[in-house]
């Protein structure tokens, strides 16, 4: 499939609405939550639980869920996968406290986690070579896509029918794209590599196995892949913190509910030409360039977002940039984690940094929500975030420098010379 050259872009449609649900699904939480403490009459803090649960979920689908596309297919994985998110967010309207939602958010956040993996290896598969990482970061760019209409449609949703409106929305459109993955994607599972003495069609008929955990620490990649899921644990630690909380600290900031809505959605737009920017240098071996450059960015935004700037339009530039540099690379480790691992294992590789990325996320509403306990400013809380995704940019130095060492010239080059495709 991969020697195809002509673009198969209905399937690629379908993959970004899939990840478009991890976008939504992150900024409704984040919307809901005062609408929830109001109505239950607690705290907004008492649902950090259900924020973490969530992402709790999402990590246990990524490691343990999606690596199961690399043995049963690509599709139906992602059929049940949408299932498996969208039937428990509809449940969660039927919750009472924050404990009950945070049963419902963890066991709709299993089915998201295996969602985006295994949509990142299916658009993988589809791609050329050459565009591989342009492409698979197109379709992860529906994550921000989310977002942005999260920021527009839960403020309407929520004026006519609350926060359950929200989590309606958000449960029947997962059943809706399941139906049409049914005909719109087609099936692929990696075939298995050839045992001495065993012939092509037995090798093409025999099934796969279980998950190729080994392959991903195989020699030449076990360094990159423990550089990867620390990349990924500080980053969505970062992003997710800003996601679950941004709305509150705003509010808390003098703000009102709705304009604090709508910079949300403002701070989803700058993620698209973040991951598209990072993805063409990575596609052109400028790993450095992309991701460092979009690190520091982020970095300067947070910096300066703890001085409480007054303008809205302020706050909503400062927010682009954090986008940008923050959740634009976010988009893009999925992608370049397609070029770290072959066929075989691309499941299980994608699944497990998303997996741990998804580890360190928990803790980002957590940690936030103990900074707020202590009765720090706002924008103080917000600054904080600064440590995480410097140290983004230290890591990626550190996986250029591996990459370099162990001569994998796919991602990094010199300047002035051309990137190899990626087998």
């Amino acid at each position: 499939m991969q020697g195809n050259t002509a673009i198969r872009w209905w399937p690629i449609v379908l993959c970004a609405l899939s990840v478009l649900l991890d976008g939504y699904d992150a900024q409704m939480l984040a919307m809901a939550i005062p609408l929830m403490a109001k109505e239950f009459g607690v705290a907004p803090t008492a649902f950090a639980p259900a924020a973490s649960a969530s992402l709790a979920g999402m990590a246990i689908g990524a490691l343990f869920l999606s690596p199961l596309a690399d043995r049963f297919g690509r599709r139906p994985l992602l059929i049940a996968s949408l299932v498996l998110f969208g039937a428990p967010t509809l449940l969660a309207m039927s919750s009472s406290g924050p404990f009950e939602m945070t049963l419902w958010r963890l066991l709709a956040g299993c089915g998201l986690g295996a969602t985006v993996p295994v949509t990142i290896g299916i658009c993988a598969e589809l791609a050329p070579a050459a565009r591989r990482v342009s492409i698979t970061t197109l379709a992860a760019s529906g994550f921000a896509i989310g977002a942005s209409s999260a920021g527009l449609i839960t403020p309407l949703l929520a004026a006519q029918w609350g926060w359950r409106g929200m989590f309606a929305y958000g449960g029947i459109l997962p059943l809706v794209i399941a139906l049409l993955v049914i005909r719109g994607v087609p099936d692929s599972r990696p075939a298995r590599a050839a045992a001495p003495g065993q012939s092509e069609a037995a090798r093409v008929q025999a099934p796969v196995g279980a998950p190729r955990i080994g392959l991903i620490f195989a020699k030449g990649t076990w360094r990159g892949t423990v550089l990867l899921w620390l990349l990924n644990a500080l980053n969505l630690f970062a992003n997710y913190g800003v996601a679950s909380w941004l709305p509150t600290l705003l509010v808390q900031n003098g703000w009102t509910l709705p304009d604090a809505s709508r910079v949300m959605a403002v701070l989803a737009i700058g993620a698209i030409p973040g991951c598209i920017f990072v993805s063409r240098c990575v596609d052109r071996g400028r790993i450095v360039l992309g991701f460092v450059g979009a690190y520091l960015m982020a970095t300067l935004s947070l910096a300066l977002c703890a001085a409480n700037p007054s303008e809205f339009w302020v706050w909503a530039g400062l927010l682009v940039m954090y986008g940008f540099g923050a959740i634009g690379t976010a988009l893009t480790h999925g992608p370049l984690a397609t070029i770290l691992y072959d066929d075989e294992a691309r499941a299980t590789g994608v699944g497990w940094a998303n997996g741990f990325g998804r580890a360190g996320s928990v803790f980002g509403p957590l940690g936030l929500a103990w900074l707020m306990s202590q009765k720090l400013p706002p924008t103080q809380v917000l600054g904080a975030l600064m440590v995480p995704i410097f140290a983004c940019a230290v890591c990626v130095l550190l996986l250029a420098w591996t990459l370099r060492a162990e001569s994998r010239e796919v991602l990094i080059q010199r300047p002035g010379e051309r990137a190899s495709q990626p087998g």
